[in-house]
């Protein structure tokens, strides 16, 4: 009579056991169930529920067909659950009467303890065919209550080895050694990759800091900084959005921005900033929230994103601004995201600070060498605000040029101080209404060097000196101080030279009123290649006169302002 089968589950689902059971690291059940099966051994995994939740499912028939059922329906021999009392404490290997258990009829059974983290999460049962196996009474009993045909053990029996009790303990002995060992070595296993993990997430951590840092020039726009650092932690941290708001006293200080794959409007991204500057102002700590849409606060952008995590960038207890991230893409925000965006907040924090000083001084600078140009433009009545609109022009034709920044705020520091060398002219000649004397020209002709002397002590003006003293070169070498000619006049005298002449076209002065924009292009066309330099002179004329009106235009408004500012207190002065 053919015997009743027993299914081939390796490990039973959790809709049979309650739940997903691990009481073994992967590859290790497999891993002893191998090699002690060739020796005519079952082992199985026994939750202390006393549930089978893993077994050798390559096992002999003799086990598939009568131990398994048995230790699968522990309630038909009368089990209960394992008492934790008793497996607390100990890794030695017991008989099933200490746990418990009742034997089975005609075959021998161990049980050895197994914990995770000293807490057991069940039993190794250890199966053997007794050395006396034969179809007893009680035999017959238990393949009853299973329901197993009985007719056919006794032949599966006789294809396994049969144990004394004595010889199943040493093997079981051997099986605990084992599982001790692999124990030992997982746990390595799980702290080295622990380690190598924290390793890796260091390393990127570094990684990004030594990145920014390289970035961190004060003299680098701050907004241009900000947006190469939420792209590069936007992408080691895998984020889908990654923002910067800043509050600070500076001229350049770069409106709020979110950058990735969020669609949030202009109005949403001042909405967050403001209330993230407000919120983290009072907290001056990291704020994560893994669940925006029950928010009380942050609630309203759950439209776009589920979770966020942002970081004040400070300095010294001043909130400068804040760094946030939302959606995670692959996982929740943790700790590691904390402090790396912290660490990243600290190192901006730092920029900030410096690029704020860095401003401050280079606003007082530039308030100096405006003051002094204001002083030599005074000395002339009709030339008032000419050094200012000089250099509006020869930045505006820098940029046409696309010279690099630096390059272009140099030229126009050159423009701004072009003329400072005429304090060493003489008021009568700089004033005088006719024409001058050949004598009174040569005390003119001097002020380019006189200029750059001047401006030579000083180490950060030295960059604009070829501006201040090759103004007047002509490109035909007709000009002075030196008569150098063509590519021989450095670019940014080239630049400011053409500047010059065209606001001393369109100004007036005491001996003829100011030429119309579109007659002084058409001088400066003329001059191309004699007086001025012809790919500039192109450049130049590519510009429309109306662009050229709304440049000047805006100046003359601005210097309106500032004399209105300064009448009061001329007034006061006179009174």
């Amino acid at each position: 009579m053919a015997l009743k089968t027993t299914p081939n589950l390796a490990t039973l689902s959790s809709a049979k056991t309650g739940g997903p059971v691990s009481l073994m690291h992967d590859g290790s059940f497999d891993a002893l169930a191998e090699r002690f099966r060739s020796g005519g051994l079952l082992i199985a995994l026994v939750q202390v529920s006393g549930a089978v939740v893993e077994f050798d499912a390559r096992s002999a028939q003799f086990f598939q067909h009568y131990a398994l059922p048995a230790l699968r329906q522990p309630h038909l021999l009368g089990n209960r659950a394992l008492p934790v009392a008793i497996l607390a404490g100990t890794d030695a290997v017991l008989a099933p009467a200490a746990l418990g258990l009742r034997q089975i009829p005609g075959i021998h059974l161990v049980a050895i303890p197994l914990a995770e983290k000293k807490t057991v999460t069940g039993v190794l049962i250890v199966a053997a065919r007794a050395d006396a196996f034969s179809l007893t009474e009680d035999v017959l009993r238990v393949c009853g209550k299973l329901g197993v045909d009985s007719e056919g053990l006794p032949a599966l029996a006789d294809e396994l080895p049969g144990y004394s009790m004595n010889a199943l303990n040493v093997q079981a002995g051997l099986i605990a050694a084992a599982i001790k060992d692999q124990s030992r070595i997982s746990g390595l296993e799980r702290e080295l990759d622990s380690l190598s993990q924290h390793l890796s997430d260091t390393y990127e951590e570094l990684g990004l800091i030594y990145q920014l840092s390289s970035g961190m020039k004060v003299n680098r726009r701050t907004g241009d900084f900000f947006k190469q650092a939420c792209l590069d932690v936007m992408q080691v941290m895998n984020v889908r959005g990654m923002g910067v708001a800043l509050d600070l006293p500076m001229q350049d200080c770069p409106e709020p921005a979110v950058y990735g794959r969020l669609a949030l409007s202009p109005a949403e991204v001042d909405r967050i900033s403001s209330e993230l500057l407000v919120v983290l102002r009072r907290r001056k700590c990291p704020l994560m929230i893994d669940r925006l849409a029950i928010d009380p606060v942050f609630g309203w952008l759950s439209v776009h994103a589920r979770q966020l995590i942002a970081v004040p960038v400070q300095r010294q207890d001043q909130v400068l601004g804040v760094l946030f991230a939302l959606d995670k893409e692959d996982d929740d925000f943790g700790s590691v995201d904390t402090k790396l965006l912290t660490s990243i907040a600290n190192e901006s924090g730092i920029y900030l600070e410096n690029a704020t000083l860095f401003d401050d001084v280079h606003g007082l600078m530039m308030g100096l060498l405006h003051a002094l140009t204001s002083a030599v433009d005074a000395k002339d009545a009709y030339t008032c605000g000419h050094s200012e609109r000089v250099a509006l022009l020869s930045r505006y034709l820098a940029q046409q040029m696309k010279l690099r920044d630096t390059e272009v705020e140099q030229i126009y520091m050159a423009g701004l101080l072009h003329d400072v060398g005429k304090i060493g002219v003489p008021e009568a000649v700089l004033q005088k209404p006719g024409r001058l004397t050949p004598e009174e020209f040569e005390q003119i002709k001097k002020h380019p060097e006189i200029g750059a002397r001047i401006l030579s002590d000083v180490k950060q003006l030295k960059p604009i000196l070829p501006g201040v003293l090759h103004h007047h070169e002509r490109y035909d070498g007709k000009g002075y101080p030196y008569g150098l000619a063509g590519e021989k006049i450095p670019i940014m005298g080239r630049i400011i030279c053409m500047s010059d002449c065209f606001d001393a076209m369109t100004s007036s002065r005491t001996y003829r009123k100011a030429l119309p924009i579109e007659v002084a292009m058409c001088e400066i066309r003329r001059c191309s290649g004699t007086q001025f330099d012809p790919f500039l002179a192109e450049a130049f004329l590519r510009t429309t006169p109306d662009a050229l009106r709304e440049l000047l235009r805006d100046h003359k408004e601005r210097s309106k302002q500032l004399i209105d500012k300064q009448e009061p207190a001329k007034s006061r002065v006179a009174a």
